[in-house]
């Protein structure tokens, strides 16, 4: 059974008015530079064609969930009367340094003052490994699970007999019983060919006078928006590079995979509006490193995600509007006292 891939870029219907035939060189809009740089990534990365890329496989409904790698946010959502499932790269989050990854899981109920709902709230998710090249070539007959995780198991048929995964394992049970919190952390080694030099020579932005930090980090997303409704294309590619860069190079990004960030940077930038930055907080990851808003919005599909939210309306369906958050993690190097993107 082949597996669909769900990338962290998301793309909508939008995007088919893109030109698909578009070549590297020929580009419909500005900044040449910035996108030259995207294909660099790939010129540069051909070395670690045989390197590995982890990724995190989930499922979760009636429940909030947050995954940290690292402490760095991978995941966050909050999911009602609806399932959400999906991959995500993993691979711009891990350490070369410390060979030993972390990652924590933190489920909590719809209210966070209610019990889980013992007949709908789950979560399930998977780590795995497997070559670069393989997952481009969708083949996935190589993909080691290291860990496979869920609250599903240990159900049982009518026979009294346990209930197995595909591959034949009782998958194990936490019991969720008058519980409203679920933590839980697991070690796992990976090893990375590089380290993610600038965000380990950047400063604790906890130490930074709050208000003024604020200010910082507010400047960054009004400067993006900004970028779009003035069509300034140099800042926008600027903004739009440094946000995908790492992430690209740190998951062995091909070709095909620059060709569709552009085309995913073309459509935010000439199809999409911006709705005003409100109603968020300021959070930290990476021990203070990073910081960004993060929505208090009491709508569960946008809470938690970024304020800073990306709109589309279906030119054939007016009814049908697209809103996805865009979200930056901002760091300060150590020799400056302005925040640059990281991803």
């Amino acid at each position: 059974m082949k597996k669909v891939k769900i990338k962290t870029l998301l793309f909508i219907v939008l995007v088919s008015t893109i030109s698909c035939g578009q070549n590297k060189k020929e580009n419909n809009m500005g900044n040449l530079d910035f996108k030259e740089k995207l294909y660099e990534i790939v010129e540069n990365s051909t070395k670690y064609k045989k390197a590995s890329l982890f990724l995190f496989d989930y499922s979760h409904s009636q429940v909030n969930i947050e995954v940290l790698v690292n402490d760095k946010l991978l995941s966050k959502s909050s999911i009602h009367n609806k399932q959400e499932q999906g991959y995500k790269f993993m691979n711009h989050l891990l350490s070369k340094k410390n060979k030993k990854q972390l990652v924590k899981l933190r489920i909590t109920s719809l209210d966070k003052l209610s019990n889980f709902d013992k007949h709908n709230s789950y979560f399930s998710f998977n780590l795995s490994e497997m070559n670069r090249l393989e997952w481009s070539n969708d083949n996935f007959e190589n993909q080691n699970y290291f860990i496979k995780y869920s609250n599903y198991g240990f159900k049982k048929d009518s026979k009294g007999e346990l209930i197995r995964d595909l591959n034949g394992d009782v998958i194990r049970k936490d019991n969720l019983d008058n519980l409203n919190v679920f933590e839980k952390e697991f070690e796992f080694e990976a090893e990375m060919p590089f380290e993610n030099e600038a965000l380990q020579n950047s400063k604790d932005l906890r130490e930074i006078d709050s208000t003024i930090l604020e200010q910082k980090v507010l400047g960054q997303y009004h400067a993006f928006i900004k970028s779009v409704k003035n069509k300034d294309e140099d800042t926008y590619w600027e903004m739009y590079y440094n946000k995908v860069a790492y992430f690209a190079k740190a998951n062995f990004f091909t070709e095909k995979d620059i060709d569709d960030l552009i085309k995913e940077g073309e459509m935010y930038y000439t199809m999409m509006s911006y709705q005003p930055i409100e109603n968020y907080e300021m959070v930290f990851y990476d021990e203070g490193r990073l910081v960004c808003f993060e929505s208090k919005s009491n709508d569960l599909e946008f809470k938690g995600k970024s304020p800073l939210i990306a709109t589309a309306v279906n030119p054939n369906d007016p009814k049908d509007v697209f809103r996805n958050p865009i979200q930056f993690y901002f760091y300060m190097p150590k020799d400056s006292n302005e925040l640059q993107i990281m991803y």
